[in-house]
Parts: structure tokens; C-alpha cells; sequence
């Protein structure tokens, strides 16, 4: 039905642009000429005046996230008043224009619902701001550092170099984890050695927070920390630092490489499974 409606709103519009120019003739082609100067002119106008608000925008530190949301928007909303403004101009009856205009996107509007969430999801992105450019997120499965947020998408960069391109419906429904949002991250180190008289708890933290300390990118508050959990068997020695949330990658590596060549110098006895068997007279 929307399109039958679409269709006959087009033939009707057909109509009166063919009634126009029988009507207007001559001056209906030199109308038109003028009109194409103006289009470009305003065109060019336009892109102008988005990178004069480019510039002022970098100015005053706007927000980068806020800044190509703005821009389109300000760009797509002057190019249709301007588009709107040439065929007053000519002369071709609106009427049609406009009920064409409607029909057609009621039909688009319908069937591009999940544009349409995609694009709810994009002002509620922008609004509550979850996240912004340069964070490392985790969503859907999938996670990585936001290099840009569109109106209709986001995108992220994998720590593998891979390319993600998130619609905003799905990402504003979801859960989002914001590794970025706070500025300390803590970083857990496990190491598992099996009970025996070989492991002095006590020595074990002194040396391992002797480790920390060896590291200028983890903070002293909060203090780096050593927690024991004991299993059947099995002691599990979890070292507890925290640093600078843009330093955390690199405190993991030297953690998990410091902590690596101190239980190999300290050879501490492997963990093993512990098996009871019951035999059944």
C-alpha cells in the first residue's frame, strides 16, 4: 500500500513538473540554469562553513567524539533547505514534492527499522556518553579501543589490529565494560606451587612485593598486595598491583616475566591432582 501510494505521489509530481515547463517555457530554462550556479555555489558555501566550524570546534577542545556528529548534521540539514529553497525558486509546486517526500519515507521508515534503532542507539551514546574515543572496550563478545563513533555505528580496533564495526542499536542495549573509564587498573599475577616444606608463605610475599617494587609504573597507593589461597594440595599465589590505567599492559608483561623467572630460581615443587580411590569389597 505504501508504495501504490509512493508510486501515484511521483506520477502526480511527474505531472506538475511537465504542466511547469510546458507553462514557463524559456524562462523555465533559464531558471533552471541559475539555479545550478546557486546549488553549487551553496554546496561550496556549505563545506566552507563546516570546516570554519571544524576549526572552531579544535579551538575550544570540543569534544572529538561530538565534533563529525555535529558536523554531518549541521552539512545534511543546510544542503536539504538549501535543495528545498532551489525549487521555490524555479517554481515547481511543492504540493506533490512534499507528499512524495512523505509517502517515501514512511516506506523507508518501516522497512530500515533497524537503521532506525541503530540510530536511537547513537543519541543515547552521545547523550550518556558510556565511552569516548580512545577507550578500550569490552562488548558483544568482542573488544578493543574506539577510534570512532558515528550516528548509525561505532568502531573498534582489536589489540590484533582488526577493524569492528559495532551497530549502535546492539551496542546501547548490551552490556559495556569501559577499561579506560577509571584512571588505575589493578593487575593479578597467579602462581601455583604445590604444598610442602619448601614454601615459606611468609618469605614468598616478602620477595614478590620486592618484585613490585622494581617497577616505577606500579603506584605504592594502593599498595601492591600478595593473597594465598590454599586447595588440596595446591597453593595459589596471587600478586595484587595497581598502576596507571594507560600503563597497565606493560606492568602485565613485567609481572608475568619477573614472577616467571622467580619461581624458576626458586624452584618451587609443581601442584599436582589429588586422586582417592575407594575400592568396593
Amino acid at each position: 500500500m505504501l508504495l501504490l501510494n509512493a508510486e501515484q505521489q511521483g506520477n502526480e509530481m511527474f505531472t506538475s513538473v511537465i504542466n511547469w515547463f510546458t507553462t514557463n517555457g524559456l524562462n523555465a530554462v533559464q531558471k533552471i540554469i541559475v539555479a545550478a550556479i546557486i546549488i553549487w555555489a551553496g554546496f561550496k558555501f556549505i563545506k566552507f562553513l563546516k570546516n570554519k566550524l571544524q576549526k572552531i570546534f579544535l579551538k575550544h577542545n570540543l569534544d572529538a567524539t561530538l565534533q563529525p556528529v555535529i558536523l554531518s548534521t549541521v552539512s545534511i540539514v543546510l544542503k536539504i533547505l538549501l535543495i528545498l529553497a532551489i525549487i521555490g525558486y524555479v517554481g515547481i509546486p511543492m504540493t506533490s514534492f512534499v507528499a512524495l517526500l512523505g509517502a517515501v519515507g514512511l516506506a523507508f521508515g518501516m522497512a530500515l527499522s533497524g537503521t532506525v534503532q541503530n540510530f536511537a542507539g547513537g543519541i543515547l551514546i552521545l547523550v550518556f556518553r558510556p565511552f569516548k574515543l580512545g577507550d578500550y572496550i569490552a562488548t558483544n563478545g568482542f573488544e578493543g579501543t574506539v577510534i570512532s563513533i558515528k550516528i548509525f555505528s561505532t568502531t573498534i580496533v582489536t589489540v590484533d589490529n582488526k577493524e569492528i564495526i559495532l551497530p549502535n542499536g546492539t551496542l546501547s542495549a548490551g552490556n559495556i565494560t569501559n577499561y579506560s573509564a577509571m584512571p588505575e587498573r589493578r593487575v593479578d599475577v597467579k602462581l601455583q606451587v604445590a604444598a610442602g616444606e619448601k614454601v615459606d608463605l611468609a618469605t614468598i610475599e616478602r620477595e614478590l612485593l620486592e618484585i613490585c617494587k622494581k617497577s616505577d609504573q606500579i603506584i605504592d597507593i594502593p599498595a601492591p598486595v600478595v593473597v594465598f589461597s590454599i586447595g588440596p594440595g595446591t597453593i595459589t599465589i596471587e600478586t595484587r598491583a595497581w598502576c596507571k590505567t594507560a600503563h597497565y599492559w606493560d606492568v602485565v608483561g613485567f609481572l608475568n616475566r619477573e614472577i616467571y623467572d622467580y619461581n624458576v630460581r626458586k624452584q618451587f615443587p609443581c601442584p599436582y591432582t589429588v586422586i582417592d580411590w575407594l575400592k568396593k569389597e
